[in-house]
């Protein structure tokens, strides 16, 4: 690529001296005049029928405001339980009190009348016909008796010809099949391309195995906060903590029947996000309510246990997996069956079940999923959301194939990956892709072919793909008396995309980096801009970008023809300034006094627009070698060697793009080795960083990021979004590289010491 005076610079991030000084304002930081404090009031149960409600002790607690309950929510729509609660910690109602201490008290003294149901936490138990039921319309047919039932529909509306041969042999083919029809089913998508049949059928060697991944939380530091101020005219303004404050704005619109011109969300700071805080229910809309109510401004705040048990995490899932391959080492066929853990509302992600293709050439493909409900709380995004789960099944599969073949797992995927213009399983043609070059680039990295190992050592290589996101967004960008250019913007800025649009202003405008700044507007004053999540910011945005700064750049080069009396085409932008490209002596006007002559023209000021939906999807790919020693005493997994390489396109930021990799990296390795979600029979049982395990400084491994640049043919200069890629493989490769050190494989996440050692001795227990 070639030389840019900015892009591909180790530049600081725009926001890192008011984050590092604690002049950032987050969420909880918003404080206005005669605010209100709520609280909310919280099932003690995971299934039971509401009898009845009482709030009269409540109410007569000085300090007390208003207490809402569904009966508050005109629209209908869920936002609190009113017949029946369907997990732990679900909200029946809320409090606004004087003081967060009163709101508490208060909460306290609503007495709840229940009628206790059975509850279920466990994704396959609640598939079976006598698991409790949480919603009516729950029931659906397996894969088996779906591809029948397919038939057998066809052939009835068949008229041309008499069926009743095959259609009576399909019935009985459909009383002999068992346990395929599931309940409390959510959600389902399938796919399918060739014939698995027939693709197993002409296998060597077909190996199946049942992977389980726990749920677990995002785990950012700060909790889910909303302040509301509903004015006197009904104008309704919020505070939010959010990685979308237009699908915030949205959200509440919705559910509350306010038109979007009367809601304006003022996004805060926010201390991590990771998919999050898209949801709008949580906090936003009884806030609002409450305010509504009061006519006055409420916060509501979470604590960290009203986080766990009511927050959205990622789901955990149950993957049974077939696969078929030759002897050397050709992959024909998958099969793939996934349930996902939705919790009590939809919304799991069954979609990424898809990507138990990877990036493999499979000739025969089979994929069904389904979302279960469980008596949870609903989950959200993680970090390429499904992926992660995904890839350690179909990663971890491929290991096993390798070792049964004795076959390099390095040189095994690169026999099977696709290539440009290859067919997709259930998909269109590849687009350009960096799939080899971003696996061969981690082997070189750790010198993979000769790689060495100890006792208890392991080597385990893994990767993990993904499609760039992409959405619509606006931004403007205009030039200051001075030359210096401000960018105006709706988009949030969670990973250092700020910093990358600067980047590629400055460039376009060949402005020195520092003479960039960026404004962060409201609903109210930016334009729209997609939620940030994704891998979407950088690309999107920087689109963006690119288009209002070509846009900035136009005005610029029209004025300065002007100024100078030259032709357009003999212009140039160079270092703040329009210079002639030829003429002795060459002429040069600086932006400073071009933005102060726009003042006066009919054009106006300078200010560039850009505006951008959409361009086809860009996939990109993420992988990981590691080497790890294992205790076989203790359990203890000791990671002393983590390498991951990840195809970004073209780096705007290296350091940024580095940080990204470093991060998802460890992230995918704490949820590999100790991060979950524990249940029993009631809910959660570990709501707390006490109880849940994250990783410390003592506990994280160096990695060693591997930038690989396949340009993307529609992204800003070639660049693909950073965020969600580097957490897909390493759940894979933590696995992998176990087995490789003691020969025991671990399909049940996380590997924690105990389960290792029980997996040595061979007891499962």
């Amino acid at each position: 690529m070639s030389e840019y005076a900015v892009l591909g610079k180790r530049v600081p991030r725009v926001d890192a001296l008011e984050k590092v000084t604690g002049a950032a304002q987050y969420g909880g930081d918003v404080h206005l005049p005669g605010m209100l404090h709520g609280k909310f009031v919280r099932s003690k149960h995971p299934h039971a029928k509401i009898l009845n409600i009482d709030t009269s002790e409540a109410e007569k607690l000085p300090g007390v405001r208003a207490i809402i309950t569904q009966d508050d929510v005109e629209s209908g729509r869920r936002v609190f339980a009113s017949d029946k609660v369907l997990y732990l910690g679900e909200p029946i109602a809320a409090v606004a009190a004087t003081d967060p201490d009163i709101a508490e008290e208060a909460a306290d003294l609503i007495q709840i009348d229940y009628e206790v149901l059975p509850a279920v936490q466990d994704v396959m138990e609640a598939i079976q016909p006598d698991a409790p039921r949480l919603h009516s319309d729950d029931t659906k047919d397996g894969p088996a008796r779906r591809a029948i039932s397919t038939v057998l529909r066809k052939l009835e509306r068949d008229n041309s010809q008499d069926h009743s041969a095959e259609i009576a042999e399909l019935n009985a083919q459909l009383e002999t099949i068992e346990g395929e029809v599931y309940y409390n089913i959510s959600a389902e998508t399938h796919s399918a391309s060739g014939d698995v049949e027939q693709g197993f059928a002409e296998s060597d060697l077909v190996v199946e195995d049942t992977y389980v991944i726990p749920r677990v939380h995002q785990t950012y530091m700060e909790p889910h906060v909303s302040v509301a101020d509903v004015e006197s005219t009904g104008k309704v303004t919020v505070w939010a903590s959010t990685q979308g404050p237009f699908a915030i704005r949205s959200g509440i619109a919705g559910t509350l029947g306010i038109p979007l011109n009367q809601i304006n969300v003022i996004p805060t700071t926010m201390g991590g996000g990771f998919g999050g805080r898209f949801g709008v229910v949580l906090t936003h809309v009884p806030a609002v309510l409450l305010s509504q109510k009061t006519g006055r401004p409420v916060k509501i705040q979470m604590t960290r246990e009203e986080e766990f048990t009511d927050g959205r995490p990622a789901p955990g899932c149950v993957i049974k997996l077939k696969t078929g391959v030759k002897n050397d080492g050709t992959i024909l066929a998958r099969e793939g069956l996934a349930f996902w853990d939705s919790g009590s509302i939809s919304g799991a992600s069954i979609g990424s079940t898809i990507r138990l293709r990877g990036v493999y050439k499979f000739p025969h493909l089979k994929v069904d999923a389904y979302g279960v409900y469980t008596n949870k709380s609903g989950t959200a995004a993680y970090r390429a959301p499904g992926t992660p789960q995904v890839a350690f099944a179909g990663e971890s599969q491929l290991d096993e194939i390798a070792r049964k073949l004795n076959l390099d797992p390095v040189e095994f995927r690169l026999k099977n990956m696709r290539v440009t213009g290859d067919p997709v399983p259930a998909g269109p043609k590849e687009p350009k892709v960096g799939y080899k070059e971003t696996l061969q680039a981690v082997a070189d990295a750790v010198d993979w072919k000769n790689r060495t190992k100890g006792p208890n050592q392991g080597w385990g290589v893994a990767i993990g793909d993904w499609t760039n996101g992409c959405g619509p967004g606006g931004m403007f960008v205009s030039i200051h008396e001075d030359g210096s250019a401000r960018i105006f913007h709706g988009s949030i800025d969670i990973t250092g995309t700020d910093t990358a649009l600067a980047q590629i202003v400055a460039e376009i405008l060949t402005l020195p980096y520092e003479d960039v700044t960026i404004s962060r507007g409201d609903t109210d004053s930016a334009p729209y801009a997609t939620g940030s999540g994704g891998s979407v910011v950088t690309f999107t945005m920087g689109n963006t970008a690119k288009l209002a700064a070509e846009d900035t750049q136009r005005r610029l080069l029209e004025l300065a023809s002007e100024r100078l009396n030259t032709e357009v085409e003999s212009l140039e932008l160079k270092d703040g300034r329009v210079s002639t490209i030829v003429g002795d002596p060459p002429k040069s006007i600086g932006f400073g006094e071009l933005a102060a002559y726009s003042l006066s023209t009919t054009g106006g000021p300078i200010v560039g627009k850009g505006s951008f939906a959409r361009k086809p999807s860009t996939p990109a790919l993420a992988a990981q070698i590691a080497k790890v020693e294992i205790d076989p005493e203790t359990g203890r997994i000791k990671v002393l060697k983590m390498a991951s390489s990840q195809d970004v396109g073209f780096a705007i930021n290296p350091m940024a793009v580095e940080g990204q990799i470093e991060g998802g990296t460890v992230q995918g390795y704490a949820w590999a080795t100790m991060e979950e979600m524990q249940y029993d029979k009631k809910g959660n049982v570990n709501p707390g960083f006490v109880d849940y395990r994250v990783p410390t400084s003592a506990d994280l491994p160096t990695v060693e990021s591997v930038i690989v640049e396949v340009e993307a043919p529609d992204g800003p200069f070639g660049a693909k979004g950073v965020g969600e890629p580097p957490i897909t493989p390493t759940l894979a490769t933590m696995a992998n590289a176990v087995t490789d050190a003691v020969g025991i494989r671990i399909t049940e996440l996380p590997m924690k010491p105990e389960k290792v050692v029980a997996a040595l001795h061979g007891n499962g227990k």
